[in-house]
């Protein structure tokens, strides 16, 4: 990815051919093969990507409050995980879909909202690998609109394509002129669902300040601004790594007691810190599965 400031890109390096190259070797050799080159560029990232590596070792600081030593090797790791994740996707669009597996014990929330005609909110976040969950997740019973930033490679949004469009998952690209929440709002509308990272502020002025491990940080408000208009539903879903084929989906209902009683506005950020609440939970579990490389704490 390409992480040099606060003003996240969006898009997956490499280049169509470096992308070619690895679907190719994933075809013919499997996705450890990939793992094993990984480890050994993961050094060229840590000594050059400073900022990045800055970021992430505050973030093992402030959040989990880590000694120096433990937030650089936990850093490492994080570094390796985010590689494992990327690298998963290419395996898939290889042709190894049937080798990955989820397992949950919560999916019976998603589920259940699946039955009910209203729409609903899926909150994403930068944590495991989200986006394979619309890989592997396979239904034809609501259409899923998925927020996506940046200008990715023509490779990746052609296998991105490819794999999501049987799920009925549709790709909803970020427009300058915003023209892509009349699409989100119309989703809702039509009992769909739609799905948007709630975890980093993509330049939007509007968020709302958490308390976060052991210091403060800002949030988005838009997702569930945009719930919370609609006035539909909104979970929290987040995909962890568990093993080189295999990924444990948790879901969790975002909901605030007596929320029907608060203006559109202050439902919002009741949903919006219920939702950094349940984020902080998960990432005290999977520390090194959290993939936020800069730095968004208030100081």
């Amino acid at each position: 990815m390409d992480i040099k400031s606060n003003k996240w890109k969006g898009t997956t390096g490499g280049g169509n051919f470096g992308q070619k190259s690895l679907i190719f070797l994933f075809r013919h050799f499997g996705v450890r093969v990939g793992y094993f080159f990984m480890y050994i560029s993961i050094p060229f990232y840590l000594i050059f990507g400073r900022k990045a590596r800055k970021a992430s070792c505050k973030y093992f600081r402030q959040v989990h409050h880590y000694g120096k030593v433990k937030a650089f090797f936990s850093t490492w790791t994080t570094y390796n995980n985010f590689g494992k994740v990327m690298l998963d996707r290419f395996a898939i669009f290889s042709g190894q879909h049937s080798k990955f597996t989820m397992t949950s014990d919560t999916m019976h929330v998603f589920n259940d909202l699946m039955t009910k005609p209203e729409g609903f909110l899926m909150a994403g976040s930068h944590t495991g690998n989200f986006e394979i969950c619309g890989y592997l997740l396979r239904q034809d019973i609501k259409k899923i609109f998925a927020l996506v930033f940046g200008g990715e490679s023509e490779i990746m949004q052609r296998q991105r394509f490819a794999q999501l469009a049987p799920n009925n998952v549709v790709m909803v690209a970020v427009k300058d002129d915003m023209s892509h929440l009349f699409t989100l709002n119309e989703a809702l509308e039509n009992g769909d669902i739609i799905t948007m990272p709630a975890d980093r502020i993509f330049g939007s002025s509007k968020s709302v300040r958490c308390n976060f491990g052991y210091a403060q940080a800002d949030f988005p408000v838009g997702p569930f601004a945009v719930a919370a208009l609609r006035n539909v539903p909104v979970i929290a879903v987040f995909v962890f790594k568990e093993s080189t084929y295999r990924y444990n989906v948790i879901v969790e209902k975002v909901e605030v007691e007596n929320s029907d009683s608060l203006p559109t506005k202050k439902r919002a950020e009741a949903m919006a810190r219920k939702y950094v609440q349940l984020l902080e939970r998960q990432i005290l579990s999977h520390p090194t599965q959290w993939f936020n490389f800069y730095d968004f704490f208030v100081e």
